[in-house]
């Protein structure tokens, strides 16, 4: 009974298997051929380009720097154009306006109803006028913060490229694995080829056992379905770097070349150092805490003064703005002093000065943070490099012993079971050294990003704060 479950399982095992080949011997080369290959500095490019978040970030610091120009303007000089066509019988206008022209008359004053019951009177207005403040410490002050947000911006910019390079090197770095993991698996089934082999020569040789055979054609199926498994996600890695270097429509993107050397990593103490002139968040922070600061001169600045000089050319004409009739000018200066104004004032200080304290705490906070993952980082760094160490051996004594069981099985020495476990010991140390060997590269590359050293080494010849929006 045990003997006929047994079979029927082994059987429901090749069956399995046999669909998974015949499914990927249909679909896997056509999933293969739609992949384009790109090394690493190619996808970076690529990424780079198409990005849609960084693109939108582009944008927004575009936006952050017009922004600044603007602000500079409110204490540049004010030059205005206007021209006007008033008609009209309202009598103190109709006065002002003749006066205007220069055709008030002396026979204008010889009867009253000149200017009671005025007729209807035309005049063609242009003017021009210019404004210039002189002392306006809120349109400086605003400047001042408006450039040091555009400034900011463009750091935020510069973060979202080491975001996105640490995305394409996270996905570069898949599909390299995924790689290694099929060849682990082609390695696993030629195995268990050749543990089949051995099997069936010694059952047809009188010195093994049918039950032999059909262990190692499960174990067969069993190696065929994890490789077609490990291909599987190796065309989901390709699909992933694909997405993170921008290409549209679920494109497959293959990594042909191994990533270049990332930085040193050097000591803990010296990246904790160099976080905070490294990380463009935290730059970018710095800056908007000492906007911060200026916003509360800002909000005291409202209990000065505010001085303006202006000047005005105007022409008057009665038949049109080719016909001027007189042409008059006024130059002035004025002061605007708000004495008191129910206390807003007071307030706002109050307020600029919570959101200054507000803005401290954050930014000490976002150190800590950012020394804290940098740490993180670090520690998993070393655990990752004495976990490869440790695999490597593993790889080393798991082949040995597969050797001596197989060949302990060719002397009727061992039983089959024995070398299957031994084989599966030694697949499962190949996979487990592929993954130490990623979790490795992935922790150097965490750490560059948490240091903020990620961008300079992907890009040498950015100066990191560019960044300008791509229409899509």
């Amino acid at each position: 009974m045990m003997d006929r479950l047994y079979r029927l399982s082994s059987l429901t095992g090749l069956f399995h298997a046999a669909v998974l080949i015949v499914a990927w011997s249909t679909f896997g080369p056509a999933i293969a051929s739609w992949a384009d290959a790109v090394d690493f500095p190619g996808a970076v490019a690529q990424a780079l380009r198409n990005n849609a978040g960084l693109s939108a970030a582009g944008y927004e610091w575009t936006a952050a720097r017009k922004e600044a120009q603007a602000a500079r303007g409110n204490y540049l000089p004010k030059l205005t154009f206007e021209e006007r066509f008033v008609r009209t019988n309202i009598p103190a206008e109709a006065f002002a306006i003749k006066l205007n022209e220069e055709r008030l008359l002396p026979s204008d004053f010889a009867d009253v109803r000149n200017f009671n019951q005025t007729p209807p009177i035309n005049d063609y207005l242009t003017s021009f006028t210019l404004e210039q403040p002189i002392f306006a410490p809120r349109a400086y002050l605003g400047y001042e913060m408006a450039r040091r947000e555009a400034s900011a911006t463009g750091l935020d910019v510069s973060r979202k490229k080491e975001e996105t390079v640490f995305q394409v090197l996270t996905a570069y770095l898949s599909v390299l694995t995924a790689k290694e993991i099929v060849r682990v698996a082609e390695q696993g089934l030629s195995d268990a080829r050749e543990h089949h082999r051995i099997a069936e020569v010694m059952e047809k040789a009188g010195m093994g056992l049918a039950s032999d055979v059909l262990r190692a054609k499960v174990f067969l199926a069993s190696a065929e379905s994890g490789k077609v498994t490990a291909e599987s996600r190796l065309a989901l890695a390709r699909t992933a770097l694909g997405l993170a270097i921008g290409k549209e429509g679920g494109a497959r993107v293959d990594a042909s070349a191994p990533v270049p050397s990332l930085p040193e990593t050097g000591t803990l103490e010296e990246r904790i150092a160099a976080v905070r002139a490294n990380r463009f968040d935290l730059r970018a922070f710095s800056l908007r805490l000492a906007n911060a600061e200026t916003n509360v001169t800002l909000r005291k600045s409202d209990y000065l003064p505010t001085i303006g000089a202006m000047g005005a050319y105007q022409i008057d004409g009665q038949d049109g703005i080719f016909s001027p009739d007189n042409r008059t000018w006024k130059v002035g200066v004025g002061l605007t002093w708000n004495l008191f104004d129910g206390l807003r004032r007071e307030a706002e200080v109050a307020k600029a000065s919570a959101e200054r304290g507000k803005a401290r705490e954050h930014y000490r906070g976002a150190e800590d943070f950012a020394v804290f993952q940098v740490t993180q980082a670090y520690l998993l760094l070393e655990e990752a490099a004495r976990r490869v160490e440790i695999a490597r051996a593993a790889v080393a004594s798991a082949e040995e012993g597969t050797r001596l069981v197989r060949s302990r099985y060719e002397n009727q020495l061992a039983r089959m079971i024995d070398l299957l476990d031994a084989q599966t010991a030694q697949n499962g140390a190949r996979a487990d050294l592929v993954g130490a060997e990623n979790d490795l590269q992935q922790s150097r590359a965490q750490l560059a990003h948490t240091s903020g050293t990620l961008l300079s080494w992907a890009l040498p010849e950015s100066e990191g704060t560019q960044g300008k929006g791509r229409r899509r």
